[in-house]
């Protein structure tokens, strides 16, 4: 594991000192390198992973090229999706991984996704990463309730940093996410590797983890980070 996260934190480091040169919107997951790991040790080639903006990690946890990825942020038609895309909406279907920029836009696809491999009696399951923001979608809280009835095999992780942008997550909601979840039926885990193991014994159903992390970085590109120091405690 701690190979990966000093690959990763390596490319995170690289995008940082060539800022300046992209032409798309970069958002780094310095701070946030716990599920990729674990996410990378666990995730087989028939699992499919939909990730979000800040997606770098998850990519080449499941097994992405580093050096497509790179020529994508460049917007280089050697890119992995021929730099149409840049960082934060790419796609590579050949390792089942997709991203997107808009804030919970994958969550729907992503239980269908898990749907149709339950139908299929495919052995894969689906992951999908949000962020604690995705939770204020109408659509994760309706998906959690059609998972739940329907068994379907996925698991959502929230990479919970505790900022949507600039709004701190006290100042947006009352209570904790993982409670919320399980109200819907769901059960919510402490551990990625417990979540994804539990889907992976049982006919179907879904689990829920958040993980609670801090950037090391602002929140995209070079804009100024308006966190304090005692906010990064």
């Amino acid at each position: 594991m701690s190979g990966f996260i000093e690959r990763l934190r390596a490319f995170e480091f690289k995008c940082q000192e060539h800022m300046a040169e992209f032409k798309c919107p970069v958002h780094l997951c310095l701070g946030q390198e716990e599920v990729p790991a674990v996410l990378h040790e666990n995730l087989r080639p028939e699992d499919w992973l939909f990730s979000t903006h800040r997606n770098h990690g998850h990519y080449l946890a499941k097994g992405g090229s580093e050096q497509k990825l790179w020529d994508e942020i460049l917007g280089l038609e050697s890119g992995v999706n021929a730099g149409w895309a840049g960082s934060q909406c790419f796609s590579d279907p050949s390792i089942n991984f997709h991203a997107t920029a808009i804030v919970g836009g994958l969550i729907g696809i992503a239980v269908g996704t898990a749907l149709s491999l339950k139908l299929a009696r495919n052995p894969g399951i689906v992951v999908c990463c949000i962020g604690d923001g995705a939770t204020e979608q109408g659509v994760f809280w309706e998906s959690l309730n059609f998972v739940a009835t329907q068994k379907i095999p996925i698991v959502f992780i929230c990479e919970n940093n505790g900022y949507s942008v600039h709004a701190p997550l006290a100042c947006r909601q009352e209570g904790s996410i993982a409670s919320k979840v399980r109200a819907f039926g769901v059960p919510p885990f402490n551990h990625t590797a417990a979540a994804l193991g539990y889907v992976r014994q049982r006919e179907g159903g879904a689990a829920f983890v958040e993980v609670e992390c801090q950037r090391e970085c602002n929140h995209v590109g070079n804009m100024p980070d308006f966190r304090t120091s005692d906010d990064l405690r």
